[in-house]
């Protein structure tokens, strides 16, 4: 089934590449990254890129930060096919920066053997090839090459991802929930039986955002590679009784973060009574696909969660 799922995620790598191109065009006139070197240090000390054999090439530190005060660090994690600079674009999370003071990292996962980027995130997406890099342990290798070469804020730490990306987050938040304070998904797949291959050593608040008719990665579950990937709400509900929240969710007022539908798209819905506060978050999109058009909405929604959480 592996064919299956590959062939729906490269209609919707098509679609995104179309939209990267020109996102990236606007962004060429820009300094959209900043050299990964000590903050303050002598910029004639060459010091070894940050990532090791797999270089990170996307960092962006705030232009008016003096470089002292430690401030929060956002790992995003691209989607099948795409990139850290082609997602940054995308989400437009670089805005974030000077908006809200963060230090903001996008790396490249692995080339498979059609020249795609991809993350080994779950048996469901998308080590197509089967190379099996460790992706658990490169991103988290780099948040800490990260922090002892910057002032981060350790407590406040998040993960974001799409899709394949999403999917590389969700594997964080079981693998290692202790590194962050927050995780934000979107459209992502997960692992076909949860129960046996997640076991979180501690809680870490979650929001979950998918499209009803997301047609790569279906909002109710359904046969990608290895297995079936469960539905946005059975990942939501898995979370939720992992962090020990209710088993009820509470239904908020429908929203708007999706400019090309009409009306309040959006339905939210909340697990409370969560263990350290790691609360869980469903947002469905409704009528929404894999691609969702990304506003300043949907941005300050990202921040609003993280900032809400610290570790």
């Amino acid at each position: 089934m592996a064919n299956a799922l590959r062939r729906r995620v490269l209609v919707s790598f098509a679609s995104f590449a179309s939209f990267a191109v020109g996102a990236l065009v606007a962004c060429a006139s820009t300094s959209t990254s900043t050299p990964a070197t000590d903050a303050g240090a002598d910029a004639s000390v060459e010091l070894p890129p940050l990532g090791g054999s797999r270089p990170l090439t996307y960092i962006r530190t705030p232009d008016a930060w003096d470089g002292k005060k430690p401030l929060p660090l956002i790992l995003l994690i691209h989607g099948y096919g795409a990139g850290g600079l082609a997602q940054a674009a995308y989400f437009g999370i670089s805005n974030l920066v000077d908006e809200k003071q963060v230090i903001l990292i996008a790396p490249d996962g692995t080339f498979d053997s059609g020249g795609r980027r991809f993350w080994n995130a779950v048996d469901t997406c998308c080590d197509f090839g089967k190379k099996n890099p460790d992706d658990v342990k490169y991103l988290t290798g780099l948040v800490d090459e990260v922090m002892a070469r910057y002032p981060v804020d350790k407590k406040r730490v998040y993960v974001i991802g799409h899709s394949n990306g999403g999917a590389m987050t969700m594997r964080l938040a079981c693998d290692a929930p202790e590194r962050f304070a927050a995780a934000f998904e979107l459209a992502g797949p997960f692992w076909s039986d949860p129960e046996s291959r997640c076991n979180p050593s501690s809680p870490l608040a979650l929001r979950v955002v998918h499209g009803t008719e997301d047609e790569a990665v279906p909002y109710g579950g359904g046969t990608l590679d290895a297995g079936a990937s469960p539905g946005a709400q059975r990942i939501a509900t898995f979370f939720a009784k992992k962090n020990g929240c209710g088993d009820t969710p509470a239904v908020a007022s429908p929203i708007d973060i999706e400019p090309n539908l009409a009306g309040l798209e959006t339905k939210v819905s909340r697990y409370a009574g969560c263990k350290s506060g790691a609360d869980v978050e469903l947002w469905a999109i409704e009528k929404g696909g894999h691609l969702p058009a990304i506003s300043a909405t949907f941005r300050n929604a990202v921040w609003d969660f993280f900032s809400q959480h610290t570790r």
